[in-house]
């Protein structure tokens, strides 16, 4: 531990440690739910334009953060910046990085006395950790290096409760094309089941580029629920255990090509709409494999939102990406992977295009048409016209089933 200043009460930090050590180890016995609003601007003169909003759990368990879809009780196979797919993410926000300002085998301390900090009497620390001891890294692409970095923190005078962290990366490798990359968290007691529980509630990540692009993540964590009770570990990739169909039914299987003809259960308000938000539609016709009916219409099929960006160029345009991944009849409910053929038709829905060629009713009125910008296997992907308000209950989608290993391949942006 590098020294600290004579100022510093004797045996403060060392108590201090103490104390946060016991909070961290209680930390692996809970997962929560992360909320990240998204903002980007082109520089500091401009107003942030909100991109999208991401939801998602998370939990600390041994030495990694592992990320799952809100809800579901599974853990993705793949980093989060796979599953993501653009934009700035970040991770080890809900205890590593806390678990690294804290190590005092890597960190360098400096007191630097008492102060208010939201309201209360606290104790400033400032830290510096450099890049040959950093467990933090930054990623550009497939590009990530560890980065130096320091900044300051804040114990509460009573409580010895971490109250903020702050901390600026530092030396950034030029080849990672960013020039900032500064983060605050904010720490709080959240009750769970009587028990007060130490938690970084709240978080902004700013990210800027050489190019000056400015990226804002806002993070607020909640819905925490004891892990060791009510989840287990599981990830997306592993299989369920196999339960018996209904006693007298046969197992539903979809064959590669078959095509889901489906309506959207209820309608969702892009303004609040969130990534990793469930989705349901029904089948508009009976599914058959000849003349035997596999899935009856008005059967679910359950889904979510996998992607959501706002775009104000032209005019205020949403992407919006939908995976379906479960269908349920007769009691069952069947796993598939299914790429979306075609939607609609409905007012807000952008036509899309492989090429962009004007063309004329007899009024000499253009149809407006946008480029694909992404064909994903196992997915789908509506570009939705911001000015005629929510995705309606009812659009009509159609549906090829594909081979399992086939879907949910990396995307480019």
């Amino acid at each position: 531990m590098g020294a600290l200043c004579w100022q510093e009460p004797e045996g403060l930090f060392e108590r201090f440690h103490a104390h946060m050590k016991n909070q961290q180890r209680r930390l692996p016995e809970y997962v929560c739910t992360q909320t990240v609003e998204r903002f980007q601007r082109s520089g500091p003169e401009e107003a942030w334009k909100k991109t999208d909003t991401l939801r998602f759990d998370v939990a600390l368990v041994g030495d990694q953060e592992l990320y799952g879809k809100a809800g579901s009780a599974q853990f993705f196979d793949q980093p989060l910046p796979d599953v993501v797919r653009g934009g700035v993410v970040s991770t080890g926000r809900f205890g590593l990085l806390a678990r690294q300002v804290l190590d005092i085998t890597t960190t360098r301390y400096i007191y630097k006395g008492q102060i208010e900090q939201a309201g209360r009497a606290a104790h400033e620390y400032g830290f510096d950790v450099p890049a040959a001891q950093s467990n933090y890294s930054l990623r550009a692409g497939t590009l990530e290096l560890p980065v130096s970095f320091q900044g300051e923190f804040w114990v509460d005078a009573e409580t010895l409760d971490l109250l903020r962290l702050e901390l600026q990366a530092y030396d950034i490798p030029v080849k990672l094309g960013l020039a900032e990359a500064n983060t605050s968290l904010v720490y709080a007691r959240t009750d769970m089941d009587g028990e007060p529980l130490l938690l970084p509630v709240w978080g902004e990540v700013v990210v800027v580029t050489t190019a000056g692009l400015e990226n804002l993540n806002r993070t607020k964590v909640g819905g925490c629920r004891r892990y060791r009770t009510q989840s287990k570990v599981q990830f997306a990739g592993d299989a369920e255990p196999e339960t018996a169909p209904p006693s007298g039914s046969k197992p539903i299987l979809l064959p590669v090509g078959t095509m889901l003809e489906l309506a959207l259960e209820e309608g969702f308000e892009l303004e609040k709409t969130v990534v990793g938000q469930p989705l349901r539609a029904r089948l508009t016709r009976d599914l058959r494999e000849g003349e035997r009916v596999i899935a009856s219409q008005g059967s679910v099929v359950e889904g979510e939102i996998v992607h959501l960006v706002r775009e104000t160029t032209p005019f205020l345009i949403y992407e919006i990406g939908i995976e379906f991944h479960s269908l349920n009849s007769a009691g069952q409910s069947t796993p598939f992977a299914a790429t979306m053929e075609s939607a609609g038709p409905a007012s807000g829905l952008i036509r899309q295009s492989k090429r962009m060629d004007p063309e004329f009713s007899r009024r000499r009125t253009a149809k407006m048409s946008i480029l694909v910008r992404k064909v994903q296997r196992g997915q789908g992907y509506l570009q939705w016209d911001g000015r005629r308000g929510a995705v309606p209950r009812g659009l009509k989608m159609k549906w090829k089933v594909i081979a399992e290993g086939e879907s949910r391949a990396p995307a480019g942006n």
